[in-house]
């Protein structure tokens, strides 16, 4: 059994590691867990699939009126997915949507080559910022596609 004479530290900067976190690190976790005192995880799935149906429903009227610019690729049932809905963008869209989204300060998270993922948070996320990122998406979809088309045009294809 070793005992705390026994210790032998690493040489350098790792042996000053601590293996329990800071005061900081420990302010910041007590803050966080002091909110799910006031709610309950059901609680906050349920709020998740609340506005994951409410943004898969803005984004089934973005379509409608950009037919072929995306493709909703999660599972339609909530049951089927987690708190993200994952969207497939027409060839060539990606960099344009992600530029103008950047832009307007929406945080998503890619993956290449056409795929961004839009996950509305329930602790802090409102069914206004939901609506509010479908009029970005659209006015980045409309702006993506405008400037493929340009490029088309010039490219004479």
């Amino acid at each position: 059994m070793l005992t705390l004479t026994d210790f032998i530290p690493r040489a350098g900067a790792a042996g000053y590691q601590l293996s329990n976190p800071s005061a900081l690190d420990l302010s910041a976790v007590v803050a966080s867990l002091q909110i799910f005192n006031e709610t309950s995880m059901k609680d906050l799935r349920q709020r998740s699939i609340r506005l994951t149906n409410y943004l898969e429903q803005f984004l089934d009227l973005v379509q409608e009126k950009r037919p072929g610019s995306f493709e909703i690729i999660t599972p339609r049932n909530s049951q089927e997915r987690g708190a993200q809905i994952s969207i497939r963008l027409a060839p060539g869209l990606l960099d344009h949507v992600l530029e103008i989204l950047e832009a307007e300060g929406v945080v998503i998270d890619e993956r290449k080559p056409d795929v961004i993922r839009v996950a509305p948070a329930p602790l802090y996320n409102t069914f206004v910022d939901v609506w509010q990122f479908c009029q970005v998406l659209e006015g980045s979809l409309v702006k993506a596609l405008d400037a493929k088309e340009e490029q088309t045009a010039i490219s004479g294809r």
